[in-house]
């Protein structure tokens, strides 16, 4: 007798259908679209095609509505004017795939591949008259339920997609890679762009009305005769200068850090601190490998600068930006990154290991690097050693942190979800329940 629970997940199983099967299905599709007697369009519903593959084919006018398409191969397919309501797309590839005018609604395109596909005129609004729908469980099962929910493309590539025209009425784009990527006259009202990357993105002519673009990255991004009423747009990163250029500063970077380097080699009665305070860093010199040990930088703009070597032990940096920064190889060992952002940096080797002092009486004593509330989503930090850093509170979603030294670190409160920690020392670690 079966057990009522697993029962109850077989009743919500998808029938599914094998690569031979849907092969034949496309073979009549094509002799369907060229008029061949035998022909037959593809009319494919509420059907489990996981993993399969599309790659290459002619799917125009099709109909897959409801199906899990999951881990599928959808390489250069063509799906023009297609019927996609409430597709699982999840994870799928979908480079340089065909989406002009493709119905869409309700679909679910989380982490897919979608760089360089046409989504010209799709429509990415919310599903609401679908009869069923498939959703991740927290136990990884299709569950149904009665409606196809918001368009999800959180997590996908959609860089150098084309979206001109398209309807994407609340649909979520969270953490979307969307660089270069054309929304010219797209319909983004009410749609969440939260951490998403639109560097260079042209958004001429969008309805971006009651958007949420926080945490977005924007530089060079064109928003020309955009509707933007109601848009959200707290912690987004633009070309605009944030705070003091520090090109306005009487001395040069140089001089400034040869009078901190004086505060520091005299132990405070020489020279002067470097404070950046809510200083812009972007349009400066270069400051790769420099010697930055001990500065103040809170609430400072380093966002997209080639930082790998530079040496910024036990300096105060909360609050700072380092968003998609490069910090291979960067000695931050003992420094406060309280609140900092460091969403899509590359911090791989990096060391962030506790600074170690001595006091008068011979003892010793550890300052560790302090990573608390800091928004580190899809950072990496391969190779980083992190003994006794302080995660607590911070976002992590989706680091990498593989073969990293996290021994005795405290990931209390912290949001690890996709979190990666493939060969990661992780002795004392602290992780919640």
């Amino acid at each position: 007798m079966t057990p009522p629970d697993d029962k109850k997940k077989n009743e919500f199983d998808l029938p599914p259908l094998n690569q031979a099967e849907l092969n034949e299905i496309i073979r009549k599709h094509q002799m369907f679209l060229t008029a061949k007697a035998g022909g037959a369009r593809a009319l494919v519903r509420d059907r489990d095609l996981t993993g399969l593959s599309f790659m290459g084919q002619n799917l125009s006018q099709s109909d897959f509505t409801g199906c899990i398409m999951a881990g599928c191969d959808l390489t250069s397919a063509n799906f023009e004017s297609a019927t996609l309501f409430g597709c699982d797309f999840t994870n799928a590839k979908m480079i340089h795939t065909r989406l002009i005018r493709a119905d869409m609604r309700g679909a679910e395109i989380g982490e897919a591949d979608l760089s360089k596909a046409d989504l010209t005129g799709a429509d990415l609004r919310e599903g609401k008259t679908i009869l069923k729908r498939k959703v991740r469980s927290a136990e990884d099962q299709f569950n149904l339920s009665s409606t196809a929910g918001i368009v999800q493309f959180v997590g996908s590539d959609l860089s150098g997609a084309v979206l001109n025209g398209a309807n994407g009425t609340s649909a979520n784009f969270t953490d979307a890679k969307m660089i270069d990527t054309q929304l010219l006259g797209t319909n983004l009202k009410d749609a969440v762009l939260i951490g998403a990357d639109l560097s260079h993105a042209d958004l001429d002519g969008a309805d971006i009305r009651n958007a949420d673009f926080s945490y977005a990255l924007m530089n060079g991004a064109s928003l020309e005769n955009t509707e933007n009423f109601g848009s959200v747009f707290t912690l987004t990163l633009t070309d605009d200068t944030k705070g003091t250029d520090i090109n306005e500063f009487e001395m040069t970077l140089d001089e400034l850090i040869l009078r901190h380097m004086t505060w520091v080699g005299s132990g405070g009665r020489q020279g002067k601190r470097l404070d950046l305070m809510e200083v812009d860093m972007r349009k400066g010199p270069t400051i790769s490998s420099m010697r930055l040990t001990a500065i103040r930088a809170v609430k400072t703009t380093f966002a997209e600068m080639d930082m790998r070597g530079i040496e910024m032990q036990s300096a105060v940096l909360e609050q700072s930006d380092f968003r998609k920064c490069l910090l291979g190889n960067a000695d931050m060992r003992g420094a406060n990154m309280k609140g900092a952002l460091f969403s899509r940096a590359d911090l791989s080797n990096a060391n962030f290991n506790p600074l170690q002092f001595k006091k008068p009486d011979g003892n010793e004593y550890r300052i560790p690097s302090n990573f608390e509330n800091a928004m580190m989503r899809y950072a990496i930090f391969k190779g980083a050693r992190m003994i006794q850093a302080n995660f607590r509170g911070a976002d992590v979603g989706h680091a990498d942190f593989s073969d990293c030294d996290l021994r005795q670190a405290d990931f209390t409160g912290a949001r690890t979800k996709d979190a990666k920690f493939d060969g990661a020392v992780l002795d004392g670690t602290i992780f919640d329940k």
